[in-house]
């Protein structure tokens, strides 16, 4: 059990394993079915910065996946809410954000059926990073559990501040979920994400920031490219909420905000199976959760 939260602990939690898998991704898969679908459907978009070939690598880094272990299936729900923060960053049109990622999802086959499912039929811009602020706290929650063992253990500036983010940006939801009015679509995606973990832990938890890791604390840490942190229940970046999640490498992680816009009304987040779109997890309904203190997926 770690008695300081730093680098290690932080690249371990459960959402930096997956998300660095897919930014990082290396695989050529040129050569199956989906890849030339895949490849047109992203040139025949427009881009201020074109991440066409980071896509094609991670789709067939979740093709490789799946073919390898058929139960690899969290690895798509990453997939999705990796896929739109570049859309909705990279793209020139985000209008037609969500049908670039319904029709990728379709085009990802294997030799017997789709790979991945859309987890979410439909999500508004607005609502986006918020969302998946609910996906990435609940995905990390059995990782704090094991790392988090003592009350406000010592960690480092990057680790506080991920933790503290999320921690505020749960409270705030939670009491606009719980408390205020029900009518805000992104409530219900709130209460299925945290409908089994501990409400005390999600709203409590933190660390004490403390720059300097103590002497001799652990050895050289060994980086994980091709195994999950292990943790019971982990089957499976803090909420950046002004420019958006770029969950890449350690010089670019981000941070859940902390400063909370509260929401207007909202009933446009579809989470019905609908064949019009197919489906993986977050922004406010209002203007996007703002204060981001800047890690796709």
């Amino acid at each position: 059990m770690p008695n300081y939260l730093g680098d290690t602990e932080f690249d371990n939690l459960n959402t930096n394993f997956y998300y660095t898998s897919l930014n990082e991704a290396y695989y050529d898969c040129k050569d199956e079915t989906f890849y030339n679908a895949a490849e047109t459907k992203l040139k025949n978009n427009t881009w201020k910065e074109d991440v066409t070939d980071k896509i094609l690598k991670a789709l067939c880094y979740v093709y490789r996946k799946s073919s390898i272990n058929n139960d690899e299936r969290d690895i798509c729900k990453y997939l999705y809410f990796w896929l739109v923060n570049i859309l909705l960053d990279k793209m020139t049109n985000k209008v037609v954000f969500f049908d670039v990622i319904r029709d990728l999802f379709d085009i990802l086959k294997n030799d017997k059926e789709k790979i991945c499912e859309l987890p979410h039929h439909y999500i508004e811009e607005h609502n986006f990073k918020n969302i998946k602020s609910f996906f990435d706290y609940s995905e990390d929650y059995y990782s704090y559990k094991n790392q988090i063992t003592d009350y406000n253990l010592p960690c480092n500036e990057k680790y506080h501040k991920y933790l503290h983010a999320y921690v505020d940006t749960y409270n705030t939801f939670h009491g606009i979920c719980q408390y205020e009015r029900k009518s805000y679509g992104y409530c219900d995606i709130f209460d299925k994400y945290f409908a089994e973990k501990d409400h005390k832990n999600l709203s409590k938890w933190t660390c004490k920031l403390q720059d300097n890791k103590p002497e001799a604390e652990y050895p050289e840490k060994e980086k994980m490219k091709e195994q999950p942190p292990s943790a019971y229940g982990m089957v499976g970046q803090t909420l950046t909420l002004s420019e958006g999640f770029k969950r890449e490498t350690e010089q670019d992680a981000e941070y859940p905000s902390s400063s909370v816009s509260l929401p207007r009304q909202d009933t446009f987040v579809n989470n019905s199976s609908s064949n019009n779109s197919d489906g993986t997890h977050p922004t406010i309904i209002s203007k996007s959760v703002t204060g981001a203190v800047s890690v796709a997926g």
